[in-house]
């Protein structure tokens, strides 16, 4: 089933996505503030999973993903990072919790963007990997 734009998905609602702990997605500095690698916001499949705020806890977000970190940005921040040839849609396949699809193929330069965009949700650093 082709994906449809689900325009009701914009302005400012606030978007999660969960971080793996992982080295290569989160960098550390010498303060000891994690940084989001712009990895995070690039998927093999052009179909990035996040979840609507108003819809879903941070705790429900990050259920059975131990360690991972969760950032937030809104909608707008996504439509004015990838353009207007992307989409955001419910994922039909699985529908609670208010989970999306932000559906496109994301460039190093809208990942730099939605990098910069997003925040991490209080209290939802990830697990600092043991070196």
């Amino acid at each position: 089933m082709p994906r449809l734009d689900d325009p009701s998905i914009s302005g400012g609602i606030v978007l999660y996505r969960r971080i793996p702990p992982d080295g290569d997605r989160v960098q550390w500095d010498e303060n000891g503030q994690p940084t989001p690698s712009s990895q995070n916001f690039r998927d093999k499949d052009d179909e990035l999973s996040a979840y609507m705020a108003h819809e879903c806890s941070p705790q429900t977000a990050l259920a059975g993903h131990e360690g991972f970190g969760l950032v937030q940005f809104t909608a707008q921040d996504v439509r004015e990072a990838c353009g207007a040839a992307f989409i955001l849609c419910r994922d039909q396949d699985d529908p609670a919790n208010g989970h999306i699809l932000i559906c496109g193929k994301v460039t190093g330069g809208m990942a730099a963007k939605l990098k910069r965009k997003a925040t991490w949700v209080p209290g939802c650093w990830p697990n600092r990997a043991q070196t």
